[in-house]
């Protein structure tokens, strides 16, 4: 009988070969250095938790056959501690993918968690996940994009398509030449940008978040673990953030993104005090322009909306779901009204299998 069990380090190499085997692409190709990450992420992770582990489904020779990483992370529900589990790496040997899927998703949500967590999930998983009892936190799966170049940004889009590459080429000095200027919307509200810290998130987030009812709970040793592994994420451009203070001094929030010089930043937190979620964003997009961005893009949170309507940005359904899962109806009753708050840094995302 196969049976599932927690994952150990002398898993590495045979869950390595079944991801090489699962997944066409990877962020490292070489088998040692994907052995090395996995180590790294599930093994020497600040938050560790033995009683939170990653699950691997195994033959009954002891071979795994199904993998399912976990990755603990602390939060807090209006004040009251909570532990959560992010999980992420769902893979499965070919020939036994029904079962081991679902027999390791049903594991990992009869575990000890307050709450479960996924925000890279494809459509199988959102409907596995929820026939065996999850929901899809429906707001947090839409993206936005806001141009910065528009004609530029556009262009590119246009340029996608086979037939229309030739006009879209044809446009680009008439593009270039308006996009030097920058929109009539664009400032920074004399927002004064400090390096960010840390430090400063982890001694400011609850402020900055109070009253909300879920949110993360940092410290500055796990932040610090962090935020390497996203000045890692290379692909994606230069990790950017600033700390944003007003004219007295006060810390109002900050950003945090990847610069990508000519092409679409991902946006990937960004905190702000109550009323100040505005003045945040317009600071994060005149640093977008200023560094040759034609647009930023992230996960859809409910105070960006209006600034997304005022600014002919975009609300679609394109990416991947966020799936959670919890005990506590109070918990989920919390996430889908948007009382939560659950940024590209608490999820996978920011992981680079």
């Amino acid at each position: 009988m196969a049976t599932i069990r927690p994952f150990r380090p002398d898993d590495i190499p045979d869950v390595v070969a079944l991801r090489r085997k699962s997944f066409s692409r990877s962020e490292r190709p070489a088998a040692a250095a994907l052995a090395d990450y996995f180590e790294h992420v599930f093994f020497r992770n600040p938050w560790r938790d033995e009683a939170l582990p990653s699950l691997v489904y195994v033959d009954p020779s002891g071979r795994p056959i199904g993998f399912l990483g976990v990755v603990p992370r602390r939060a807090t529900f209006q004040g009251e501690p909570l532990r959560v589990a992010v999980s992420t790496q769902l893979m499965t040997d070919p020939e036994h993918r029904g079962v081991a899927a679902i027999e390791l998703i049903k594991a990992l949500l009869a575990g000890g968690q307050d709450l479960c967590f996924a925000d890279l999930a494809n459509d199988p998983s959102r409907r596995l996940w929820e026939g065996l009892g999850g929901d899809v936190a429906l707001v947090p799966s839409l993206s936005w994009t806001q141009p910065l170049r528009a004609l530029r940004y556009y262009g590119t889009l246009l340029g996608e398509t086979v037939g229309a590459r030739a006009l879209a080429l044809g446009l680009r000095p008439l593009s270039w030449a308006v996009d030097a200027f920058a929109p009539a919307w664009l400032h920074r509200d004399g927002l004064r940008p400090d390096p960010l810290t840390p430090e400063t998130m982890a001694a400011h987030l609850p402020e900055l978040l109070h009253g909300v009812a879920l949110r993360p709970e940092y410290d500055a040793t796990s932040l610090a673990w962090l935020l390497d592994q996203l000045a890692a994420k290379r692909a994606l451009g230069e990790l950017r953030g600033a700390a944003l203070r007003d004219s007295e001094s006060g810390l109002v929030g900050w950003y945090l993104y990847y610069a990508n010089r000519g092409g679409v930043g991902q946006v990937v937190q960004v905190v702000a005090a109550k009323g100040r979620y505005g003045a945040v964003a317009h600071a994060m997009f005149h640093d977008a322009w200023h560094r040759g961005l034609t647009a930023l893009a992230g996960r859809l949170e409910p105070q960006l909306v209006p600034i997304l309507a005022e600014r002919d940005g975009a609300v679609i359904r394109a990416a991947p779901w966020v799936l959670v899962h919890s005990p506590r109806p109070d918990v989920l009753a919390a996430i889908q009204r948007g009382d939560a708050f659950l940024s590209r840094l608490e999820g996978e995302w920011w992981l680079s299998f």
